[in-house]
């Protein structure tokens, strides 16, 4: 019920990454929601990088719920933004997630 609320949320229905709907996966990392596709790539660049998690099938701790509840895709997109990156940012450049400001 949790994680369907902030599902909800207009900024969380489409995948942080590319337009694909209603994410079921999540970067506790940064605190996006992903689709399946995507969290396969943010797996593959190791949970030191993007800690991946479902949110229908794993479980959470009260700490990485406040996470997730007080993230969200549209945070991080604002943020990234204002450091020039991201679909949101004026050059459209890629997260380069091996960054300092990551």
């Amino acid at each position: 019920a949790f994680f369907r609320k902030l599902r909800m949320k207009n900024e969380n229905r489409s995948c942080f990454e590319c337009t694909a709907r209603n994410p079921t996966w999540i970067s506790l990392s940064y605190g996006v929601y992903l689709c399946l596709e995507c969290s396969g790539e943010h797996r593959r660049k190791g949970v030191h990088i993007s800690f991946v998690r479902s949110v229908e099938l794993d479980r959470f701790t009260p700490e990485q719920m406040v996470q997730m509840g007080v993230g969200g895709n549209g945070k991080a997109w604002e943020f990234f933004k204002q450091h020039g990156m991201g679909k949101l940012s004026d050059g459209g450049r890629h997260i380069d997630y091996n960054s300092n400001i990551t």
